[in-house]
């Protein structure tokens, strides 16, 4: 019994192997078998399920609809079983063969790709799968094993999630370069009296911040937004003709994109704008985990030598931090 559920397990790995790579004989260098033993494992797999899975032509095999019905199912399996494996494995220096991120629409937008392409550099077999969701459902879909890392501006606060603090970057202030103020080289509070600012939502801890050190130097100013999405609030600065104030990093992904855009330290502002990695306890200080952190460090490597040249931000080494604590 034990023999024959073994091979199922081998019939789903050569399934898979050759719906990803498009024939069998790379399915067979893949899974460092040879081409018959791939080709007898796929035969003794459509026998078990009663159904033809592949078409043969001229040399060629092509997926039947209902072997493409079948490749999310198999993949989510193998992941399941790739989990398994590194939690047996804890600590171990095997890297996964999938990652599952999620990250804010701002984090997502601006920081993921980057790190996904470094990432993709280095292990070029590995597959990415991406979300984005809010706090809450963050913890509960890495709780509940359905994302292996999480990018996030604050720590998530639960006592087996580990969070790692990769670095702080301070708040800058982002206008349109045709903008009076762009013409300083270094702003004041005071500079931003009488002008138009986007604001962050009033679910973010910047925003009362913001408007209570406004409103204690006496700066008078017209709100014109109001958004819990950075970078979707650095795309409007230039429309409005508005300044914003936000974290150095989005400020310098945004403005190195945009020709309409840059951004001025501001003096006497003094918070900062944090970057954690949160991943589940299996994971932390797996290679995997490195693997991220070294990505994520080393996609920003030109921004963040332009920040630290101006003071704006503080790389975390080894930063490990639970319960929401840096």
């Amino acid at each position: 019994m034990s023999q024959k559920k073994l091979n199922r397990f081998k019939y789903i790995e050569a399934f898979s192997a050759v719906m990803s790579t498009g024939s069998v004989s790379a399915a067979a260098l893949r899974l460092g078998v040879s081409q018959p033993a791939v080709s007898q494992l796929i035969k003794k797999f459509e026998n078990a399920v009663g159904v033809p899975l592949f078409i043969r032509k001229n040399g060629v095999i092509y997926p039947t609809a209902r072997a493409e019905n079948l490749r999310d199912d198999v993949e989510d399996l193998l992941n399941q079983l790739d989990k398994i494996q590194m939690q047996l494995n804890f600590g171990g220096a095997k890297t996964m063969s999938s990652v599952r991120f999620s990250a804010s629409i701002s984090l997502t937008n601006e920081v993921l790709p980057n790190l996904l392409h470094e990432m993709h550099k280095q292990k070029p077999k590995t597959s990415f799968y991406v979300s984005s969701l809010p706090r809450v459902s963050m913890i509960r879909a890495i709780l509940e094993g359905s994302v292996d890392f999480a990018l996030t501006n604050r720590a998530l606060g639960h006592s087996s999630i580990i969070c790692r603090h990769l670095m702080a970057a301070k708040e800058v202030c982002v206008m349109p370069i045709t903008h009076p103020l762009a013409k300083k080289s270094k702003l004041k509070l005071k500079d931003l009296n009488n002008q138009k600012i986007l604001m962050t939502s009033r679910t973010d801890p910047s925003y009362d911040y913001h408007r209570e050190l406004l409103h204690k130097n006496g700066v008078r100013y017209q709100k014109l937004l109001e958004s819990p999405m950075t970078s979707m609030s650095l795309s409007m600065v230039d429309s409005f003709n508005a300044l914003s104030i936000n974290n150095a990093l989005m400020a310098e992904l945004v403005c190195s994109r945009d020709p309409c855009l840059t951004w001025r330290c501001l003096d006497g502002v003094d918070r900062s704008t944090d970057f954690f990695l949160c991943m589940p306890p299996w994971l932390s200080e797996s290679s995997t985990e490195s693997l991220v952190a070294d990505s994520f460090y080393q996609s920003l490597d030109e921004v963040i030598n332009k920040l630290d040249l101006n003071g704006l931000l503080l790389r975390v080494k080894n930063g490990i931090s639970k319960n929401n604590s840096a």
